[in-house]
């Protein structure tokens, strides 16, 4: 025993310490042996929060990739040199289906994208949907083999000074590490860099390394109350994460505008907790939404539903926040329904929720068209708002054989208006042509292209072909932006894009001057033209 003691022991500073424990194990040992005690030794209780965390963890990822620099030495008088490093990161799951939500940074630029579930399942085949520039937050897809758990989100309002917190990720590599802290402050202001800064974040000493970006910081409940973003270089236990309230509105405005685009409804809701008189009888105490506004024109006016009224359910899902009722509508077009349970003055209802006038029979109809109620138009808050009204082909839906007349006037309208030809071309096809293209920045702008068109012809003296930067034959179009807001930036995914684009392009003189660009792909690389709108409509 001596000599093991010795082993053990050759830091001086350990001797101590090991030696009172071995005293004290010792005559602990001996006084039971002494007394002839016959007790049964037990494991102590664990902490609750070992099962929260164990629950939680299964709704974090690990996300892998590589990053590529240009090796400037080895790049000098000669073709350019690149260097290849690994990239990690954390991500949380937001819907069963497969939608991940983390820091933009983190997968920017990244190639070989590849998400690790918490069961060890690897999923290579990866979609960047969408980012936000401002908040440096983005939405990832992968086609999971079952059901993911969706993490819970809390409320960043109920968050306390000094309350306990736990981070959640994958500091250097390490998969589902666990750090403790506690919140340090509640609303801090920061400034990342020239171009990102937050009004409000939370602060914590809650250990936190490259590696744990995109992944939650949460509560004892389990509740993520905030994303983690950032550490103060050169200081200990100063990291910062972004309020779950933020984080839950710019994923919820990502899902609309990329996979639940097509359904204007019409609800503004206000989130309720157990607290509140207006909570619902038969709560289970979590989180709730109550409808606060009801647009006398919309679909949510037809189907009957009332401010004052809680939404419980939507299409068989579960709703206790904004971002659960969007995600219910994930994939929905305009000939599909949502089918709503809501309580009213303690009686359960039902209603049917329909994004336009056609349903029942005609329904089939409108499926009979490619181009109909599956086009990817990308409907913005500022300038697209009635879009699931004026939806592009309602004068056609009558018959399938004027829905087939309604491409080639799709096709028509296109060239009259904008003077090209193109053709449509899905994320699949986009990712095999431009495999490091997989997040574009132009600008003030970043893009996560799902897809474009094709450049098959272009008008010598149309719109296109106006700007400084003439449009030409195999060229790849992925976007349009109207004015400096990130909210007037349209995604261009097909023909039906562009048509919806040609069909009010005085809407968009109207906007900012009529400053329009024109985003592209030529020859592998990316550029803008500039339009201006104000001189075509004169």
């Amino acid at each position: 025993m001596t000599k093991l003691i010795t082993l053990l022991t050759k830091s001086k500073g350990l001797r101590c310490v090991l030696c009172a424990s071995l005293f004290c194990w010792t005559a602990a040992s001996c006084a039971v042996y002494a007394s002839g005690s016959q007790e049964r030794w037990t494991r102590a209780e664990r902490s609750p929060f070992v099962s929260i965390v164990d629950e939680t963890s299964k709704s974090v990822v690990s996300i892998q990739g590589e990053k590529q620099y240009e090796n400037v030495q080895k790049s000098f008088g000669r073709d350019a040199q690149y260097d290849v490093f690994n990239g990690m990161g954390t991500g949380v799951i937001i819907d069963e289906r497969g939608y991940i939500l983390t820091n933009y940074h983190v997968v920017k630029g990244l190639l070989k994208l590849e998400v690790v579930t918490s069961d060890g399942e690897r999923y290579r085949d990866v979609e960047l949907l969408r980012n936000d520039v401002g908040t440096d937050l983005a939405i990832l897809k992968i086609k999971p083999k079952k059901p993911l758990k969706k993490i819970r989100m809390g409320r960043a309002e109920r968050v306390r000074l000094a309350e306990d917190v736990y981070a959640i990720g994958n500091p250097f590599g390490y998969s589902c590490s666990v750090s403790r802290g506690i919140v340090s402050s509640v609303s801090r202001p920061l400034e990342v860099n020239e171009t990102l800064s937050y009004e409000r974040v939370i602060q914590t000493d809650a250990a936190i390394n490259p590696g744990n970006s995109g992944g939650p910081l949460i509560n004892v409940d389990g509740e993520m109350i905030a994303l983690n973003a950032a550490v103060r270089e050169e200081a200990e236990n100063i990291a910062f994460a972004i309020p779950v309230d933020v984080v839950s509105e710019v994923a919820e405005r990502l899902i609309r505008q990329s996979v639940a685009k097509m359904t204007h409804h019409g609800l503004k809701f206000r989130v309720v907790d157990s607290d509140m008189p207006d909570y619902p009888s038969d709560g289970n105490g979590e989180d709730c939404l109550v409808v606060d506004e009801v647009d006398p024109h919309s679909p949510a006016s037809d189907s009957g539903v009332k401010p004052g009224d809680v939404l419980l359910e939507s299409n068989g899902y579960a709703v206790h926040n904004t971002l659960d009722f969007t995600c219910s509508l994930i994939g929905l077009g305009l000939s599909d329904v949502a089918e709503l349970k809501f309580e009213r003055d303690g009686s359960q209802l039902d209603a049917t929720l329909a994004f336009s006038e056609l349903s029942g029979r005609e329904s089939t109809l409108v499926a009979t068209d490619d181009s109909s109620s599956e086009s990817n138009l990308y409907q913005t808050s500022s300038i697209a708002a009635s879009f699931a009204e004026e939806s592009v082909g309602r004068e056609e839906k009558r018959t399938e054989k004027k829905q087939v007349r309604r491409a080639s006037a799709a096709e028509q309208c296109v060239w009259d208006a904008l003077g090209v030809e193109v053709e449509s071309a899905d994320a699949e096809e986009y990712r095999k042509r431009f495999p490091n293209l997989q997040a574009v920045a132009i600008g003030n702008f970043n893009f996560a292209p799902s897809g474009g068109v094709n450049v098959v012809k272009v008008d010598p003296n149309g719109l296109l072909a106006s700007g400084d930067v003439r449009l030409q034959e195999g060229d790849f179009v992925f976007g349009f932006g109207v004015g400096d807001d990130s909210d007037g930036q349209l995604s261009v995914t097909s023909l039906e894009n562009l048509y919806y684009i040609a069909k009010r392009l005085d809407e968009f003189a109207a906007v900012d001057s009529g400053r329009a660009r024109v985003y592209l792909i030529r020859k592998g690389r990316p550029y803008f033209m500039d339009v201006d709108l104000a001189k075509v409509v004169e």
